[in-house]
């Protein structure tokens, strides 16, 4: 290049030079411009790990302390998250979206937490004033959610979780439209987990019941789009997936209290 330059200064003209040496300084412009964006994306990468992993070290904390209240639900919310992600998949949700159900099904009940003392523990039905206070965790999960940054799509699922399409759900009474997709698909899976896990005080429904019982929900309790989703799910799974008994449900529930790389962050 520095011969050519050389040439074309002695045989042709000195202005000739410009034409070879601007773009020259052009490119290696661009080549530092280059470097320093890559750079600048991998520190941002970087930063995103460690923002993630913090959230997620967060998160593994407070199953933890559920489970310490309350076995039953540690089990329940590993199944939750497993029927939450592949009816996120199965309605052809961004990769985001399906790990951002799972992450959803592990912590929806997480404003267990705060309940009083007895209400996890009582091995009958719960009474009036009970089932009121019961139905204050969706709130409390939010509020407990709402304090880390990145979880505030997160906080607003875990709130409406037991909304209803009919608009009689709770916390809000929401209407259908104003519901999000994945409170949606949470209260589904929830709602069939529930019924065929066993209680103290009831033995588990086998999962034609429960399927039974969701489709008489369907377009009142239920959106049907989701609970279509789901049925075309079971109907074409083995029984361990339907009692929530396959292997991978227990590796959840065992991986909750160390979350951390287990599923990413959701990135608004």
């Amino acid at each position: 290049m520095l011969a050519v330059l050389v040439y074309a200064y002695r045989e042709l003209s000195p202005w000739t030079v410009l034409l070879f040496f601007v773009p020259a300084v052009a490119a290696q412009r661009l080549l530092v411009l280059y470097q320093e964006q890559r750079q600048l994306v991998s520190e941002l990468a970087k930063a995103n790990s460690r923002l993630e992993a913090s959230g997620l070290s967060f998160a593994g904390a407070l199953v933890a302390a559920l489970d310490a209240r309350d076995k039953y639900t540690a089990g329940h919310s590993a199944a939750v998250a497993v029927y939450a992600r592949d009816i996120a998949e199965r309605l052809g949700l961004s990769q985001a979206d399906q790990q951002l159900a799972h992450l959803a099904g592990l912590l929806h009940d997480i404003g267990k937490v705060g309940l009083p003392a007895g209400i996890l523990e009582k091995e009958g039905p719960l009474t009036l004033d009970e089932r009121r206070a019961m139905e204050e965790h969706s709130v409390i999960g939010q509020r407990i959610l709402a304090n880390v940054e990145q979880y505030s799509e997160l906080a607003k699922i875990v709130r409406h979780h037991h909304e209803r399409v009919d608009g009689n759900g709770y916390p809000d009474g929401l209407p259908e439209a104003d519901i999000p997709l994945i409170s949606k698909i949470i209260g589904v899976a929830d709602a069939y987990n529930a019924m065929t896990s066993g209680r103290p005080y009831r033995d588990a429904m086998p999962s034609r019941v429960a399927r039974f019982r969701l489709a008489q929900a369907v377009g009142s309790q239920f959106d049907t789009t989701v609970l279509v989703a789901f049925e075309a799910i079971l109907a074409s799974s083995p029984e361990s997936y339907l009692s929530g008994d396959r292997a991978d449900f227990a590796v959840e529930a065992q991986r909750q209290p160390v979350l951390a790389g287990a599923v990413a962050i959701h990135a608004a």
